[in-house]
């Protein structure tokens, strides 16, 4: 069976990741650049009208007007974005569950990349052939709630982690990639064995005078500070 020939909008990382795995199940895919979608509208539109697929690996405040400038040449053809808090006439929505690089990766971690499909959306292996990624269906009225649990979980995450590792170089010395990264897996790790209950340390064990003294220690810190005590408003509500 012949690869299908697909036009990405959008070089980002997750444009790159797409055109890379496409092309490692055997398609043809071409990215267009912020500059080509500035110009050259011709050669834009002979690309989109010869495509099998069109994505659009872009941001999500432009995919209404994308949508709609390329709505004539769209009609017809399967054309997907990546957005996972809207849903988009004329597009249909397919959200990595992933914090992609800026390298490419490889071909058996795009395929373990779960894809958050929205609801009456072709799965993911019809449009590009060869992908059998884990894949679920979020509904339209759930794409922007399902879409806060990925930030939360994940972008607060890596913010929360971020200042961690400014402050335990700043205040302690070592480089703190070598020392956290093996701390954040052993907390991934945990989550893997007990995805409800993985929580550790001393909120977990309710230990009053750990917590008053980490309190202590943080105030010339008042953003950790701030952070820490949002966390025990969640974790420990009646501290």
């Amino acid at each position: 069976m012949p690869g299908r020939r697909i036009v990405i909008f959008g070089p980002g990382r997750v444009g790159r990741n797409f055109a890379a795995y496409a092309r490692a199940l055997g398609h043809e895919a071409r990215l267009v650049t912020r500059a080509e979608s500035g110009g050259g509208a011709q050669a834009r539109e002979a690309l989109v009208a010869k495509a099998d697929l069109v994505a659009a690996a872009i941001p999500d405040d432009a995919l209404a007007t994308f949508a709609q400038d390329w709505r004539a040449l769209l009609a017809g053809k399967t054309a997907i974005h990546f957005s996972g808090a809207l849903t988009v006439p004329g597009l249909r929505g397919y959200h990595p569950l992933y914090s992609f690089p800026k390298d490419e990766l490889p071909i058996a971690t795009l395929k373990s990349i779960a894809i958050a499909r929205e609801e009456h959306a072709p799965r993911f292996a019809e449009i590009l052939p060869g992908a059998d990624n884990p894949e679920f269906v979020v509904a339209a009225k759930d794409r922007a709630f399902y879409h806060a649990l990925a930030v939360l979980s994940g972008n607060f995450a890596a913010h929360l982690w971020n200042e961690t590792a400014r402050a335990f170089e700043d205040r302690l010395g070592p480089a703190p990639a070598p020392m956290l990264t093996n701390y954040f897996a052993s907390l991934v790790e945990r989550f893997a064995e007990r995805p409800f209950d993985s929580l550790t340390g001393p909120v977990a064990r309710k230990d009053r005078a750990s917590v008053e003294a980490n309190l202590a220690a943080l105030a010339g810190e008042p953003k950790l500070k701030a952070l820490y005590e949002a966390f025990l408003r969640s974790a420990w509500p009646d501290f």
